[in-house]
């Protein structure tokens, strides 16, 4: 399993966290999702690798976010 750590502007609601969580479990990769909206990103489980390029335009095509860094996790 991979870990990534996507860092997100633009959010700051319950919506947007939706819209998150959506967006990114309708890659066929992704196992779990785990929003956090006051630390402004969100932790993906992956069951294999999926390009960062890839989940930064999924992201901001959910909403009126704008994906800083992805980076891969422990």
């Amino acid at each position: 399993m991979l870990k990534k750590l996507i860092e997100i502007e633009g959010m700051n609601c319950n919506n947007c966290i939706k819209k998150v969580e959506d967006a990114l479990y309708g890659l066929p990769e992704v196992e779990n999702v785990e929003v956090n909206l006051a630390d402004k990103n969100a932790k993906v489980t992956l069951n294999e690798e999926v390009d960062d390029l890839l989940i930064a335009d999924i992201v901001n095509a959910s909403g009126h976010y704008k994906v800083k860094d992805v980076t891969e996790i422990s």
